[in-house]
């Protein structure tokens, strides 16, 4: 596996750690991993695309990023502020977004909100959450206010040792290299043993939901061509999202093509076509 560039970036009083693969001079790819995973959900990835700057963060609360304050949340928009100050400072005036999963929901309202600076936007196995109608918000609101107040009584669970958490992770659906691969940013030592190192408050509820119309509205403020990867046996057969998948073609300039795979195919079987089906994107 080729060694990744270390990098880290402070934006807002949270320092953003990160990886990076290929041509520093290279065109930049800034790459945003799904929920509970870290910049090393790229390390197959990444590697391919070596014409490129792929650039792969840690997102805040997650791998060796800082974790937000206490009175903070971590609904899919809260890191864009950070995301923009960061490509400021990575001096990218133009670049493209590639995005996994939950880092896809993120990749979506980031690009919109980068507008012509995004030149490109790749969605793997992602879009905007399944959007909810009105008539939920309440329900949805005090779900997170219960989640909020359990936080008190709070305790991280140890694994005794990285094949535990290796373990855990297969029963979700990873593969044994994938789990293997996000553990050294994933869990950390303890005197009796390893622990998470996300942030629990990322397991809780939004407390907002994006509905229908919003979710449109979004997708149609993005002005990037948009490559949207569907794993064949990920998220819309696992979880049922056939019509919040379809919903990306909202985007202006969208193509959306199959890949073989699972939810996490980046990091597993489907990395090599990925990466061809994205330099193709890149160029065309």
């Amino acid at each position: 596996m080729v060694a990744p560039r270390e990098i880290a970036v402070s934006a807002d009083g949270l320092r953003y750690a990160g990886l990076e693969w290929g041509n520093p001079e290279g065109y930049p790819i800034l790459a945003l991993h799904g929920w509970l995973d870290n910049a090393l959900s790229f390390a197959a990835l990444g590697p391919l695309l070596t014409d490129y700057r792929v650039i792969a963060l840690d997102l805040s609360g997650q791998g060796l990023s800082d974790h937000r304050s206490p009175d903070a949340t971590y609904h899919i928009w809260d890191d864009v502020p950070q995301l923009l100050s960061i490509v400021t400072q990575l001096d990218l005036p133009e670049l493209a977004i590639l995005g996994h999963s939950r880092g896809a929901a993120v990749s979506v309202l980031l690009a919109a909100t980068l507008g012509p600076r995004c030149s490109h936007l790749v969605l793997l196995d992602g879009v905007l959450p399944y959007p909810t109608g009105d008539e939920s918000a309440a329900s949805q609101f005090l779900q997170a206010q219960k989640d909020h107040e359990a936080l008190a009584g709070y305790a991280p669970r140890v694994f005794q040792n990285d094949a535990e958490f290796v373990s855990a992770r297969i029963r979700l659906g990873f593969s044994e290299e994938s789990a293997r691969m996000l553990a050294p940013r994933a869990i950390r030592r303890v005197s009796d043993g390893f622990v998470l190192n996300h942030d629990p408050r990322l397991n809780h509820a939004s407390a907002i939901k994006l509905t229908p119309v919003m979710c449109s509205a979004f997708y149609g403020a993005v002005t990037a061509p948009t490559l949207a990867l569907i794993a064949e046996n990920g998220l819309r057969v696992r979880a049922g999202l056939d019509s919040a998948l379809a919903t990306v073609t909202e985007i202006a300039q969208c193509t959306v093509a199959r890949v073989p795979g699972s939810h996490h195919t980046h990091m597993e079987e489907g990395a090599a076509e990925i990466a061809d089906h994205i330099r193709s994107f890149l160029v065309a």
